[in-house]
């Protein structure tokens, strides 16, 4: 997967940036910094989205790592919080946004990892309550096998009290995750979740839906709770009929989930190009799109907000205790597919309030 790693001379002087390297087998080629990989190699490269996910740049971060997951101007937001160690993914997913998101094509890994944790350790001390993860620019446990980033972060953030860490992924590497029973703090091992037809069409390189729900029965003996991520939701012939079986099939495996997530594709207008360029066999722009006010193409509202009504009905039919909600979409959408006052329910709250029980978010 990895076939070339970048050592940048910030990085070079850090143990963990060898431990990678002799994991991975490979001889690391020197640079001064992620300009010179701009400059010197991705410049170069003829495919350089596809190519750059072969490629880690292993660098030190020196900003925050810690932020608010900023969701989408005029959307419901979750309070999500996210860590920024990881940058760029080698799954090549048609519909990623990080292909005309990114100013860097390489996957860029921060080894500096003691100052995100002594920046972990001085919110997780000042918050009753934190829910986290590492997948909104990265996967977080692709390149688990070279760097052990999430068995690490794993094994700090469970023993503060009330710290929810999600790992999100494509794959499905858990076997070297470590047993959190017993811990203070919570971890969730979070999945996208596609029929296999989408898996196979417009997902390169990630783990087959069998692989990922055997993967999720693995996490679950070892203390994980267990999130699923319909996101996105992708509309082609039989979908209908694909989700609600593939619903039923996450269900047959887990009785509750700590959460699910539920989003039609949507995708910013720079991202037409690379999925037409870079997939010609997708089927993910044959679908009616419309422009919505946050600039993103959506499937026409009527349609999603028809499929989405039946999709919600059967994860309440199969598991009314499992907390269900959208990711970017607006109040309108909530309160027409899941009820007005929907976060008012108590099986969302504690997603959706600010601080614990202190504030509860509005629609």
């Amino acid at each position: 997967m990895i076939e070339k790693i970048f050592v940048t001379e910030a990085a070079a002087k850090y143990d963990y940036t060898k431990e990678i390297c002799d994991r991975a087998g490979l001889e690391p080629e020197f640079i001064r910094d992620d300009t010179a990989y701009r400059k010197e190699v991705e410049r170069f490269l003829s495919d350089p989205v596809g190519q750059g996910k072969r490629h880690l740049l292993l660098d030190v971060f020196k900003g925050e790592f810690f932020r608010k997951c900023p969701g989408t101007k005029g959307k419901v937001c979750c309070n999500y919080y996210v860590i920024d160690q990881t940058t760029n993914c080698p799954f090549d997913c048609s519909y990623c946004f990080l292909q005309s998101y990114l100013n860097l094509r390489a996957i860029r890994f921060a080894v500096n990892v003691g100052d995100l944790f002594r920046e972990l350790e001085a919110v997780f001390k000042k918050h009753r309550f934190v829910r986290l993860g590492t997948g909104e620019l990265a996967d977080s446990l692709a390149l688990e096998p070279l760097t052990g980033f999430g068995s690490k972060l794993m094994n700090f953030a469970v023993e503060f009290p009330g710290v929810v860490l999600e790992l999100k992924t494509k794959s499905a590497y858990v076997e070297n995750l470590p047993d959190v029973h017993g811990k203070p703090g919570r971890g969730v091992i979070g999945w996208t979740m596609e029929p296999s037809h989408v898996v196979a069409l417009e997902e390169r390189g990630t783990a087959t839906l069998d692989e990922r729900l055997e993967a999720s029965a693995i996490a679950a003996e070892k203390g994980y709770g267990i999130a699923f991520h319909l996101d996105p939701v992708v509309f082609f012939p039989g979908f209908e009929a694909a989700y609600l079986e593939l619903v039923e099939e996450m269900f047959s495996r887990h009785r509750t989930l700590d959460w699910m997530s539920l989003a039609g594709f949507r995708y910013e207008p720079s991202l037409k190009g690379y999925v037409e360029e870079r997939f010609p066999g997708s089927e993910l722009l044959d679908g009616e799109f419309l422009r919505c006010s946050d600039g993103k193409y959506r499937y026409l509202f009527p349609e999603r907000i028809r499929f989405f009504r039946r999709l919600v009905k059967k994860v309440k039919q199969l598991s009314p205790k499992t907390p269900v909600y959208f990711c970017m979409e607006d109040a309108r959408t909530w309160d027409l597919v899941m009820g007005e006052n929907a976060l008012a329910d108590p099986v969302l709250e504690p997603i959706f309030s600010r601080e614990g029980n202190d504030e509860k978010q509005g629609m």
